[in-house]
C-alpha cells in the first residue's frame, strides 16, 4: 500500500482534474499498480481507453480514489487482466474500440465488435473491417462428461438479446460465455 501511495505521489499530476487527482505514470509504475491490485491492496473502479492512452481508476485501502493514465506511444500497454482477472473484458473493449493492445493479455477475443461494423477500432485509428471475418472463437470444452449448450442470440428470459454458451457437467454449469450487444440502442 505504501508503494502504491508513493507511485501515485511521485507521478506528474494532471492539473484541474476533479474530483480526484489524475497522474501520468510510466509502464513500470502501471505494472506496479497492477501488482497492488492483484495483491488486494486496491479495488479496480474502472479501466478505459482514450486516444492513445489508457486510464485506470483505483480505490485504495485508505478510501482514497486515484486515476492513473498511461500513454500508449506504441499502441500497447501492460495488461491489467493478466494480473487481475476482472479487467479482462475491459481490456477487450479497449482493444475493440481504440485498437490499443494489452500486452500479455489472457484473452484477446473481440468483446464489443461482433463483426457488424464496417470499420475496426471506431474510436481510434479507423481501418476498414476485414471481410470475411473469422467466426468468434468460443473457449473449447475439455474434459469428461462436459457438454456445451448454446442459447440465443434471442432468448425469452432476458431483455437484451445475447448468445450464451453454457458448459455443463450434468446439471452443474462449469462455464458460461456471453456474447452481448446484438442490438445497439
Amino acid at each position: 500500500m505504501v508503494a502504491m501511495r508513493d507511485t501515485i505521489a511521485q507521478a506528474p499530476q494532471v492539473g484541474a482534474h476533479r474530483p480526484w487527482p489524475r497522474v501520468i505514470v510510466t509502464a513500470d509504475a502501471w505494472r506496479d499498480l497492477c501488482d497492488e491490485l492483484a495483491a488486494g491492496n486496491a479495488t479496480l473502479l474502472g479501466l478505459w481507453g482514450d486516444d492513445g492512452a489508457v486510464h485506470m481508476a483505483l480505490l485504495m485501502e485508505s478510501a482514497d480514489v486515484a486515476v492513473v493514465t498511461l500513454k500508449c506511444r506504441d499502441g500497447a500497454f501492460p495488461s491489467v487482466g493478466a494480473r487481475h482477472a476482472p479487467a479482462i473484458r475491459l481490456e477487450r473493449a479497449i482493444h475493440d474500440l481504440y485498437g490499443l493492445q494489452p500486452v500479455s493479455a489472457l484473452d484477446l477475443r473481440p468483446w464489443l465488435d461482433l463483426g457488424f461494423w464496417d470499420i475496426q477500432h471506431p474510436l481510434g485509428d479507423r481501418t476498414p473491417a476485414p471481410a470475411p471475418r473469422e467466426p468468434y472463437p468460443f473457449l473449447p470444452v475439455e474434459g469428461e462428461n462436459l457438454h456445451q449448450i448454446p442459447v440465443g442470440p434471442v432468448h425469452a428470459g432476458i431483455i437484451e438479446p445475447g448468445h450464451f454458451r453454457f458448459t455443463a457437467n450434468g446439471e452443474a454449469v462449469v462455464r458460461l460465455e456471453q456474447r452481448l450487444g446484438y442490438v445497439h440502442k
